[in-house]
């Protein structure tokens, strides 16, 4: 998954630099290239969480607490 999150990182930053510039250009493609950025957002934090969740289950499993 780590793969997964810096490719996301790395197109969700371009198109926010990509969109910034296009809001003096062209507005409609500025606002979708916003609309994907937000999309790459999200899934960022959807990957994200899955990964906190397996991490989770990860250190339940590995819990020896109660000898």
């Amino acid at each position: 998954m780590g793969i997964a999150k810096r490719i996301f990182l790395l197109i969700a930053g371009i198109g926010q630099l990509l969109a910034i510039i296009l809001l003096f250009i062209n507005l409609k493609a500025a606002v979708i290239f916003y609309l994907i950025y937000i999309l790459l957002i999200g899934g960022i934090f959807i990957l994200l969480l899955l990964e906190r969740i397996k991490e989770k289950e990860e250190d339940d499993r590995n819990d020896y607490r109660d000898y």
